[in-house]
């Protein structure tokens, strides 16, 4: 127990106390550091500071870390020898020393991990597919990173190939020797391979610009998940796909598959030999066991020979088919016209196993009785999964000149029936078209009987049909006195009439004498030029009415005959191009602009303003028929 001493008095005259009272000191400093190292151990066991202690320690970890590891690749391969239809498994793994910081440890999967550099691997291996994968590490305080690729590759060709050294930062990998054998790998005993391309064709040889289909089947096992099937390619062939791509199921090699078939037409435009290459196809599909398969194979390559065109061949185009026929079409199926009108002849050549592209233009003549406005050819092809099938239509538009008959050369298409082996010709015969006189076109008054003609003799008894064609014949002729007689009885009454009408209007004007006018003219003309802007036949027949009210005292028979008086070239073909639109197969649907033919007929129109103004008479003919009369 601690002595008790009794208090001292505290002033100068007091007695100094020693600088340390060793016993009592060291009892005071023990009782100190006891407490603070109870405050210490209650303060470190709070969650707050037991999170930043952790974080202390990965800070210390981290940062006190440098490049201490050497950069490393690896190259590894599933198999060094293969089949050209099978898959290369290529490993590669690269370490590499790594920095971390609290932003990385956050943000571990934005990380941007270098790869190796693989270019030239692709020079003789195709990549099919890739992953990679990494992992962390740290180990007495070195850090480092640990990546792995993995590469699908399919071998280019057949032979020994080679992995090349590849790059990784400052590491560099050895090279690697691959053995590709040629051919599909033979499938394991008793098992059915995975996928394989079947590529057929439906004929063993074809002339040059013949058709030939190819059929490509694809059989794979499991399901597919993605794939790649290649098209046939060839730089001196016209190839086009043919209808839809067929999926079926189908048992071959006691196997059960699905299929996919495609099928092509193809058009060999040289002769000699058609090679097509191997069809080839990549692809992933999953198995009965769940496990990702890598598939691929190509079709063996065809060879198909190609013959020149015969000599015995006789056709200016070259037509080799299954099957051409030629047809026609009149707008008139009794092909008979009057003269000013007209009439669409539509003919279509059409053939299997052709292209629409390679049908010709075709030759039709026509005599000089009728005028052609051939309309624009259509073209056509479809295909389906059978053969290609195509025609070429075109309509023309014949506008009768004068009245008879008149007879249309045949039109012959000769083509090479590639069924039998031998030319035939597609044919439409000679036609014969009957032109009778328009409405309005004045009558051909036969010759007057001459007053020596004498009386006939008597008829002999063998005779008779001579006598009666003579008999119709003088019927024949004394119709016509009366037509004609009624004809120009009309006519002077109608001269009458104008010349009392004329006379009753110069009276009522004081006698002034004036240009005659029609009045009739600027109705025709408003008329003529809504049916030019809306593109309607009735343009043709107002033209030359109007042109006749406008130039008096000159006949129209046509409104031809109105663009030539007019000698306008532009005009001419301006009403060309209305008569084209007109008579054209589909003409409702084809778009018209009628405004270069209207600004043309106001300019006639005004030179015949000026006409009248510097003319007092108008010439009986216009200049452009006269010049044409006199020519002949």
């Amino acid at each position: 127990m601690a002595q008790t001493h009794p208090r001292r008095p505290v002033g100068p005259d007091a007695p100094k106390i020693p600088a340390a009272v060793p016993g009592t000191q060291q009892s005071a400093t023990s009782g100190r550091r006891y407490t603070m190292v109870r405050h210490a151990r209650q303060w470190a066991r709070s969650p707050l500071i037991s999170l930043f202690r952790q974080i202390a320690l990965i800070v210390s970890l981290v940062l006190t870390t440098n490049a201490l590891a050497a950069e490393q690749l690896d190259v590894q391969v599933d198999r060094t020898t293969l089949h050209e239809n099978q898959t290369l498994t290529m490993t590669v793994t690269g370490q590499m020393p790594f920095t971390m910081d609290l932003d990385t440890l956050f943000n571990l999967n934005d990380l941007q991990l270098p790869e190796p550099e693989i270019k030239a691997l692709q020079q003789d291996f195709e990549i099919v597919g890739n992953h990679q994968k990494y992992s962390l590490n740290s180990v007495n305080g070195d850090a480092t990173a640990t990546i792995t690729w993995t590469y699908q590759l399919v071998p280019k060709k057949a032979g020994t190939l080679t992995i090349p050294s590849l790059n990784f930062r400052d590491a560099q990998s050895s090279p690697l020797t691959i053995t590709v054998r040629p051919g599909a790998a033979p499938p394991p005993d008793g098992t059915a391979p995975p996928a394989f391309v079947d590529v057929t064709a439906d004929k063993s040889d074809v002339y040059v610009q013949e058709q030939l289909i190819l059929t490509v089947q694809l059989y794979y096992q499991g399901n597919l998940i993605r794939g790649d099937l290649a098209q046939p390619e060839q730089d001196d062939a016209i190839i086009e796909t043919m209808g839809e791509q067929k999926e079926y199921s189908r048992i071959h090699s006691n196997a059960n598959y699905h299929v996919v078939e495609r099928k092509y037409v193809i058009y060999p435009q040289t002769a000699g030999t058609l090679h097509i290459k191997g069809i080839a196809f990549n692809g992933q599909a999953r198995g009965p066991d769940g496990r990702l398969n890598f598939l691929r194979d190509t079709s063996a390559p065809l060879d198909i020979p190609v013959k020149d065109i015969p000599a015995s061949f006789t056709g200016k185009t070259w037509l080799p088919a299954s099957s051409l026929e030629l047809n026609e079409t009149w707008s008139d199926p009794g092909r008979s016209i009057a003269a000013g009108k007209s009439i669409t002849r539509t003919v279509e050549l059409s053939a299997l196993g052709l292209l629409g592209s390679a049908l010709p233009p075709l030759e039709m003549q026509y005599p000089d009785a009728v005028r052609s406005y051939p309309d624009s050819p259509e073209l056509d092809s479809s295909v389906d999964s059978r053969t290609v099938t195509s025609s070429r239509t075109q309509s023309t538009a014949l506008v009768a000149v004068s009245p008879g008959k008149i007879t249309l050369p045949e039109t012959r298409v000769p083509w090479w029936d590639t069924v039998n082996d031998q030319e035939r010709v597609a044919v439409i015969p000679e036609q014969t078209l009957t032109i009778t006189p328009g409405k309005g076109a004045p009558a051909a008054v036969p010759p007057a009987k001459s007053d020596q003609a004498g009386t006939p003799a008597p008829p002999s008894s063998g005779n008779k049909v001579e006598q009666t064609t003579t008999a119709n014949n003088v019927e024949s002729a004394n119709l016509w006195l009366w037509i004609s007689l009624i004809l120009a009885t009309g006519w002077a009454l109608t001269v009458l009439f104008w010349w009392l009408n004329r006379k009753h209007k110069q009276s009522a004007d004081g006698g002034t004498e004036r240009p005659v006018q029609n009045n009739s003219e600027p109705t025709l003309f408003k008329k003529l030029t809504s049916a030019v802007e809306a593109g309607s036949d009735e343009a043709l027949t107002l033209m030359p009415q109007w042109a006749a009210a406008r130039f008096g005292g000159h006949r129209f028979r046509s409104a031809g005959d109105v663009a030539r008086f007019s000698g306008d070239n532009e005009l001419e073909a301006a009403l060309s191009k209305l008569q084209r639109h007109l008579y054209a197969r589909d003409a409702a649907a084809s778009p018209w602009d009628g405004s270069g033919l209207k600004e043309k007929l106001n300019a006639l129109r005004e030179q015949a303003q000026t006409t009248t103004k510097d003319e007092s008479l108008a010439p009986l003919y216009p200049q452009a028929l006269h010049s044409a009369s006199g020519s002949r």
